[in-house]
């Protein structure tokens, strides 16, 4: 009893510690100085774009591979991406020049923010028949983005920023965007679902031409419907809609500085990962991949 009281002791001891540095630092809270520091260095992240292109390594999801470092799948994504909307809501409130009111606007655009990682964060992995083992270093950098982002934009709308003067079309609009792109992702996203379902313990019925086995005994097909008629990640065309939406709303590039630099952030991220998912495609299944771009229909 003894030992646990001390283990205790100690482990809260840290605990005080950890506050304070991250409190006397500008940390959490994060001071405006910081935040500025933080978007000065949080733009420069696309320059990730040319290191994945080299690499081409992303093990998770379709292109996961057998590792000691691997981390189950589900339970990583889900407290991953819950750290964007954990940190958004604490950078809100935390802020120093928080009013006792936020105004109407800045509402507005935490609840379509929530409403995002409601379904990433929630809805999408649990309604999942399964995904698979991710490296941990993929589980690490995904939950690093989000931890900035969450606390890049949070900070802003909770008073570093203001959309008070933001057109009521501009909102009207970027709403609609969001919604639409919204949509669209989770549609996709469904279409993906539906063939995990179809094809669960169907190993051996392969023999419609657009269905291959992986090494690992996971069963693919050639999704179709919506976007996918257009390009072979729609789900993510479909995201950069919604968050381009979400800048819109929140005044533009020019006044939403965190939100543009998260959607360039997204597609240098992004981008990279629809290619390498085209070629992983147009590999498993050769001459029967139809004609379709990456992830931008008729572009990209």
């Amino acid at each position: 009893m003894d030992n646990l009281q001390l283990h205790l002791e100690t482990a809260l001891s840290a605990l005080h510690t950890a506050r304070a540095f991250l409190s006397d630092n500008g940390i959490a809270p994060l001071t405006l100085k910081n935040w500025h520091i933080l978007l000065s260095c949080w733009k420069y992240f696309p320059l990730v774009l040319p290191l994945q292109l080299l690499l081409d390594w992303y093990p998770m999801g379709k292109t996961s591979s057998v590792s000691l470092l691997n981390v189950r799948g589900k339970p990583a994504w889900v407290l991953m991406e819950l750290l964007s909307p954990s940190t958004l809501l604490y950078s809100i409130y935390s802020n120093p020049t928080r009013p006792l009111a936020l105004p109407r606007s800045h509402v507005w655009l935490t609840t379509l923010y929530l409403m995002h990682y409601f379904h990433r964060a929630l809805l999408s992995p649990l309604r999942n028949p399964a995904m698979a083992d991710m490296h941990i270093v993929i589980a690490v950098a995904m939950g690093a983005f989000n931890l900035l982002n969450g606390t890049a934009i949070g900070a802003w709308l909770g008073g570093y920023g203001s959309a008070e003067e933001t057109p009521s079309w501009m909102i009207a609009l970027g709403s609609a965007m969001f919604l639409a792109g919204l949509w669209g992702n989770v549609y996709h996203e469904e279409v993906l679902r539906d063939i995990r379902r179809e094809t669960a313990g169907s190993e051996k019925k392969v023999d419609d031409g657009e269905t291959v086995v992986s090494e690992e005994g996971r069963v693919y097909k050639i999704p179709h419907g919506g976007l996918f008629a257009y390009c072979w990640h729609p789900h993510y065309f479909s995201e950069w809609i919604e968050w381009t939406g979400f800048m819109i709303a929140g005044g533009g590039p020019a006044n939403f500085v965190p939100a543009a630099i998260f959607l360039v952030n997204e597609i240098a991220t992004m981008g990279p990962r629809a290619l390498q998912g085209r070629r992983w495609y147009l590999k498993k299944f050769g001459d029967k991949a139809p004609v379709r771009k990456a992830v931008v229909p008729g572009l990209l």
